[in-house]
């Protein structure tokens, strides 16, 4: 199934609004950006929570959904409860307070780039927000992406974007500070544009159902974060200019 690229323009905006968890004070976005209807810093949350949404739709039965890099746990709060489904958190560190409060079934303490400690097969849908622009090696934490989800099942990625050109100039600053001492484990290391990232994500037979950008601007705790045609703006920007946008959003199929 493929989707337009303006895919996000069909999707409710209403979940801001609806979303107890993101102006709460644990809630870890800028305090400026809870004060706004539509926080364009939440949009990468947004996306994911549609998508799933829609998911769901197609499914018989309650999914098991692995959240690499779930950090705090932020995205599962935002996401409305899915009842039935099987939460399961990755990363590399515990957080124990905020991981109580997002309440996974589950969670893994691993290292993103060796062997994921999940077997094959393991998730209807899997889910890796932000984080292979701070792995060494993106392309296997890719293809472990895919070994872990299911025939048919569905794989979510985001990542900062930047024109071809401009990412490559990042990479070498990247790697400039790593050489220095003051760029180290937890920061950006690589940097994408959208050609790498079907690159990357192409392996292992996966299809691209969809790609878009999100924003082209964005400034914490703007007026304009108030009004809904100002975020349908910015991903009309994001669907017809992907690389200057900011950041990347990629649906993913694992064929049948």
């Amino acid at each position: 199934m493929r989707y337009s690229r303006f895919r996000f323009l069909k999707w409710p905006l209403g979940i801001f609004e609806e979303s107890e968890e993101i102006r709460r004070a644990d809630f870890p976005i800028p305090e400026e950006a809870k004060s706004r209807k539509f926080p364009i810093r939440a949009l990468r949350y947004w996306w994911i929570s549609c998508a799933v949404q829609e998911e769901l739709q197609r499914r018989h039965s309650p999914p098991v959904i692995a959240d690499v890099g779930c950090g705090g746990g932020m995205l599962k709060r935002f996401i409305p409860p899915i009842e039935g489904a099987h939460w399961i958190g990755l990363d590399f560190r515990y957080q124990k307070e905020r991981m109580e409060i997002a309440k996974y079934d589950r969670f893994l303490e691993c290292d993103f780039d060796r062997t994921l400690p999940l077997p094959d097969s393991a998730a209807d849908i899997v889910i890796c927000s932000h984080v292979l622009e701070h792995l060494p090696r993106p392309e296997f934490t890719a293809a472990e992406l895919a070994r872990i989800l299911r025939p048919g099942g569905m794989l979510l990625i985001g990542v900062p974007v930047a024109p071809k050109i401009i990412a490559h100039i990042r990479e070498w600053q990247f790697q400039r500070q790593i050489r220095a001492g003051t760029r180290g484990r937890g920061h950006h290391i690589n940097a994408f544009w959208p050609r790498r990232v079907k690159r990357i994500v192409g392996q292992k037979g996966m299809v691209i159902d969809f790609m878009s950008g999100t924003y082209l601007l964005r400034k914490k705790g703007s007026f304009l974060e108030d009004h809904a045609w100002w975020i349908r703006v910015n991903q009309v920007w994001g669907a017809l200019c992907p690389s200057l946008s900011q950041e990347l959003c990629v649906q993913l199929r694992k064929p049948a």
